[in-house]
């Protein structure tokens, strides 16, 4: 579940999902020079970092952000996935909702989809993410979100629902102090940028098959705490996607063309993720998937449902 929070310094142009720490600044700015030494934490790395997004800006619209296309969006075929979308679509929306908040209040991400219009490969160096409110109502807001590539074609469109939870007593300091982010390192794949920065050369395993269940494990990663604590959502959706993987048949090209999550509980940041995804149908033109993440607990974090076209069966 990805969990957004408030602060007194952080103002309609910030958002929630990055804290005002670290959108008042560019996204890998280091800390200032001959700052003290307890000024802040120390730097580190976020989500957002890992997958390369910009400073969070704002137009008459909505809610803009960018992220770098480069190999750390690449899943094991080589190719960009829609799964490595995630925290860019979910951030968008979850700030555009943020914004429209009650006062005292964080956001909560509740459902969160995402239909593919153009397949990677993407043209250019950036993907936009553009996001509006739809509507809101006591409980919570749902958002639109357009990604484009830089020739301006649509990628995928999203929509999600945050649910408005209530800050206890004053929303003064709620996040206060988030420390700056560290610049990535140099990742040459999806798996890459998913490992642990103290895990020197060694990158987590890509998903494997077990029976009739295709399985994926994401190691507990401080890189990707949330506003509240918990894993980012936009990491939680990109999991469940590579798990699917696992079950595509070897003789039959398959593409996601619609991912669809639903946040239940948040996923504890201090332990590992396991992302199994079942085969539902398998029909000539359509595969279709249901993968749960969870933690040792063995109680879903998410419930996703996918969709992946079938292509000309290889020669």
């Amino acid at each position: 579940m990805t969990e957004t929070g408030t602060s007194p310094t952080a103002d309609a142009s910030t958002g929630g999902l990055v804290p005002a720490a670290r959108a008042e600044s560019s996204t890998y700015a280091a800390p200032a020079p001959n700052a003290p030494a307890a000024a802040s934490p120390p730097a580190r790395e976020y989500a957002e970092s890992r997958f390369r997004l910009s400073q969070v800006s704002r137009d008459e619209r909505g809610v803009r952000v960018t992220m770098q296309l480069g190999p750390w969006l690449d899943g094991p075929d080589g190719l960009a996935t829609i799964g490595s979308l995630g925290v860019l679509v979910d951030s968008a929306i979850g700030m555009e909702v943020y914004d429209a908040r009650p006062e005292n209040s964080h956001s909560v991400t509740a459902e969160l989809s995402v239909d593919v219009v153009t397949p990677p490969p993407w043209s250019g160096d950036l993907l936009t993410a553009s996001a509006e409110l739809l509507g809101r109502d006591p409980a919570g807001g749902t958002a639109r979100c357009e990604v484009r590539d830089g020739d301006g074609r649509l990628v995928v469109v999203g929509i999600g629902r945050c649910r408005f939870v209530s800050i206890p007593g004053t929303a003064a300091g709620y996040l206060d102090g988030a420390p700056a982010m560290l610049p990535p390192a140099a990742h040459h794949s999806l798996l890459a940028a998913l490992t642990r920065a103290d895990a020197g050369d060694e990158t987590i395993a890509g998903p494997g098959r077990d029976g009739a269940v295709g399985r994926f494990l994401l190691p507990a990663n401080p890189a990707f705490e949330n506003g509240g604590g918990t894993v980012h959502g936009g990491v939680l959706f990109c999991t469940a996607e590579l798990a699917t993987e696992a079950l595509a048949d070897p003789a039959v090209p398959e593409r996601t063309t619609a991912i669809r999550v639903n946040y239940l509980r948040p996923a504890d940041l201090r332990t590992e993720v396991t992302a199994t995804a079942e085969l539902i149908h398998r029909g000539r033109t359509v595969s279709l998937y249901r993968v749960t993440t969870a933690g040792p607990s063995g109680k879903p974090a998410t419930l996703s449902t996918i969709t992946r076209e079938r292509g000309t069966p290889a020669s």
